[in-house]
Formats: C-alpha cells, sequence, structure tokens
C-alpha cells in the first residue's frame, strides 16, 4: 500500500468518524424534547380548579360519583397530579397534566384501600385564564398507544414529559394514598406489605 491511499483511508475515516458524531448529537437532541417550564403563581391559580373538576365532573377520571359503600365504609375520590404545561388559548388557559386518581375506603385500625383507579394524561381548558374558575373543555389521552394524542395535545416537550410521568408512575408521581391516608386521619406511611 502507498502512502496516498493510507492518507485517503485516514480521511476518510475521519470524515465518517465526524458524520457519526454529528448523527449522535442531532439524535440525542430530537429524542428528548426539554419540559416545558411552569410558571409557579400560574400552577396555584389554576390547581384548585383542576382539583375540584377531577373529583367532582362526570367527565373526570373519578366519574363524578364515589362507588357505592363496601363494607360499611363510604370511599372517597383522590387525586394528585402533576401540571406539565399551561398555555393560553383564546381567554383561557391550556392545562396539560398526568394525574394519578382512586376511590379509597378506610378499614381497620390503620389500613386504607384503592377500590379502583388510574393515572392518566389530560389537557384542560380553564377560564378565564386571569382568574381560572371553571374547566371548560377536557381531552384524556385514549387507551392503548397515547403518543399520537400527545402529540397533538401538549407542545413537544410537554408530550414527552406526559409520556415520561405516565409511563412510571410510581417513581414520579405521587401516590394518591398518602392524601388519603391524611384525610382519615392515619399516618402518612402503612406497614410494609
Amino acid at each position: 500500500m502507498g502512502e496516498g491511499h493510507r492518507r485517503r483511508r485516514w480521511a476518510t475515516s475521519g470524515i465518517v468518524g465526524a458524520a457519526v458524531l454529528a448523527g449522535a448529537l442531532w439524535y440525542t437532541q430530537q429524542e428528548a424534547p426539554a419540559a416545558p417550564r411552569v410558571d409557579p403563581a400560574l400552577e396555584r391559580a389554576v390547581l384548585p380548579v383542576v382539583d375540584r373538576y377531577l373529583l367532582t365532573d362526570s367527565l373526570g377520571p373519578l366519574g363524578g360519583d364515589d362507588p357505592p359503600e363496601e363494607n360499611g365504609v363510604a370511599p372517597r375520590g383522590f387525586c394528585t397530579e402533576h401540571i406539565v404545561e399551561i398555555r393560553p388559548t383564546g381567554a383561557g388557559l391550556r392545562v396539560g397534566l398526568a394525574a394519578w386518581c382512586g376511590h379509597f375506603a378506610r378499614h381497620g385500625s390503620g389500613g386504607v384501600s384503592m377500590l379502583d383507579g388510574g393515572i392518566m394524561a389530560g389537557v384542560l381548558t380553564v377560564s378565564p385564564a386571569t382568574a381560572p374558575a371553571r374547566v371548560s373543555d377536557v381531552s384524556w389521552e385514549p387507551d392503548g398507544d397515547s403518543s399520537a394524542w400527545a402529540a397533538a395535545r401538549f407542545s413537544p416537550g410537554g408530550a414527552a414529559e406526559a409520556e415520561r410521568l405516565t409511563g412510571d408512575a410510581a417513581a414520579n408521581l405521587t401516590d394518591p394514598e398518602t392524601k388519603a391516608r391524611a384525610a382519615f386521619g392515619l399516618p402518612a406511611s402503612a406497614a410494609p406489605r
């Protein structure tokens, strides 16, 4: 092999290496857009409206009604949510979130059981934007593959964050059992199961 052939091979290897590195950097930036920043003041303004809707509306995740008593104990609905993004829309605010909701009943001297529930992403429009008071529009993720739904309703970073939150809820969301235990006057943590 001649000296010129070795130089061409090294140059070609360098070009290929640079192209692979550039492609990897581009792919990494495209794969995980940054989660949106949520304004804490807006979040404080919309959370009471969102909480009320999640627990009481017939189209909400809990169906608006508590299930019938179980063993003589009336269950209660509880939700925890993580606001993913808040964007203006017309005269309102479009609130993207992940929610973990369920009906809980107290049993025995220190137990709480979850009767039903689930984790889902949703987009709620609250209005008016200046002093949110009601939910005027709602969209909940469908069963099955929700990536197309999320991409159509959230910003790219919001869609990635919503899917991350709902994909591993135990690691990313607060279990509503904590709220249920507090409401039933029980200690924050249960004995190991």
